[in-house]
């Protein structure tokens, strides 16, 4: 179907054509009427074309040229996309603005980059934190914040992990920096101050472990006079067998968590100060096959799988720590007869730690917080199996040391299965 104004044009050449046929049969001038027709016709489509790219080029304030016809038509398309498109710049414009107003009233430290690490914005915190100024824009990050960790940190390619920074830009503080990639090669560097946080968790952990460790020497004592009374001889024997053998399992228990808490405040505080060793995992997995089969009485069939000569470059106490712990929950966690494996192989992604059992099983909604302090599945199972509700703390934050990692797959009523995945550059063949 024919626009309105193709219509208008069409109707303009045939009036017009009529006219001058008309003029031709009076004068019977038919070449010179023919001749004057056309030059017409292009002398008014010259001028509204020029109409047409002076209204273009904005040398028109008028929302379309002054033009008849097939123009007029265009002229009118034109204008309504155009007016279309300064509506959607608009509303974009906008929740820009609205977007930068936002990030104005955010506490932390924004600033917007391109992938040359160019600044392009910030907002108003990163001038008390970073002391960033507005001639700061069209400079390079690099050449504004000049500490080696951060710079280190600017260079990678994955920013999964955020830095934490005792100082920055002169201010003693501790700041958790992060970059966040987004729209098409632009970085978002994000700094928080996050001093009052470190702070009130560096005093938990010392809590823990001043607590801990003020506990041992009066739960010593306690043991001591429990054993005492249970070697001396005499008919309170008789009376107070279960109640004293009762005292020994929970003293035994506390003495446990006492332990536990000590090591996981020496994960968490970052304490492994000693130079990482050559680990022969194999070897310790022999120790450990030992001590797994004491630790289920026979009860459970447990079959080690090793990899001979597959070794790690790390720590070895804490390491035999981790193995050990995942073997004795799936002890602890399995019915009597349930079947055991334990596996040490190497494939192309690292070297890799599983304890794999038949056993209970964990709901799903448990697997997230199974690494979290003093969390059981099953609190009354725990008590009578002796577990302090740590291990797997302790495994996570040893494997954190390691740069590993803890996953967890488990079916309820088919059992488990937890493995530690080994990095390739702590493998050692």
């Amino acid at each position: 179907m024919l626009s309105s104004g193709v219509k208008r044009e069409l109707t303009w050449i045939i009036t017009s054509a009529w006219v001058v046929l008309f003029i031709a049969w009076l004068t019977n001038a038919w070449i010179i009427c023919f001749v004057l027709y056309v030059l017409a016709y292009m002398g008014r489509q010259l001028w509204s074309m020029r109409k047409f790219e002076k209204w273009m080029s904005g040398g028109s304030q008028a929302t379309f040229p002054p033009a008849s016809g097939f123009w007029s038509e265009l002229s009118y398309l034109v204008s309504k996309k155009q007016r279309a498109l300064e509506k959607h710049a608009d509303l974009h414009l906008y929740k820009s603005e609205q977007f930068k107003a936002a990030s104005m009233q955010i506490p932390d430290a924004i600033v917007s980059m391109n992938y040359e690490n160019y600044i392009e914005w910030f907002n108003t915190p990163s001038k008390s934190i970073l002391g960033l100024h507005r001639q700061d824009i069209g400079r390079k990050v690099e050449g504004i914040i000049r500490q080696p960790e951060f710079l280190d940190y600017l260079k990678r390619a994955d920013y999964q992990d955020s830095l934490v920074l005792n100082a920055l830009q002169g201010k003693q503080r501790t700041f958790d920096v992060k970059i966040i990639p987004y729209f098409e090669n632009h970085k978002l560097l994000v700094v928080r101050d996050i001093t009052e946080l470190y702070q009130l968790a560096q005093i938990r952990r010392d809590f823990i472990a001043n607590a801990s460790h003020e506990l041992r020497t009066p739960l010593t004592v306690l043991k001591g006079y429990l054993e005492l009374m249970q070697d001396v001889p005499g008919e309170h024997q008789v009376l107070w067998k279960t109640p004293l053998e009762h005292m020994e399992n929970q003293s035994n228990r506390m003495q446990a968590i006492i332990e536990d808490l000590l090591t996981l405040s020496s994960m968490e505080a970052d304490s492994i100060t000693a130079e990482a060793s050559l680990v022969d995992v194999p070897e310790i997995l022999k120790n450990i096959s030992v001590e797994a089969k004491q630790l289920g009485s026979d009860q459970h069939h447990i079959e080690f799988d090793i990899t001979p000569g597959l070794k790690l470059q790390g720590y070895t106490e804490p390491l035999k720590s981790v193995f050990m712990n995942l073997v004795a929950n799936a002890v602890r966690y399995s019915p009597e007869g349930g079947h055991i494996t334990v596996r040490w192989y190497l494939d192309k992604e690292g070297a890799h730690y599983e304890v794999k059992d038949k056993g209970l099983g964990i709901a799903a909604e448990h697997i997230p917080r199974l690494t979290e302090r003093f969390y059981r599945v099953d609190t009354d199972r725990s008590r009578v199996t002796g577990g302090t509700g740590l291990g797997l703390a302790i495994v996570k934050h040893v494997l954190e040391h390691h740069g590993a990692t803890l996953n967890v797959e488990s079916v309820i009523g088919k059992g488990s299965v937890f493995r530690c995945d080994f990095p390739l550059d702590l493998v050692v063949k």
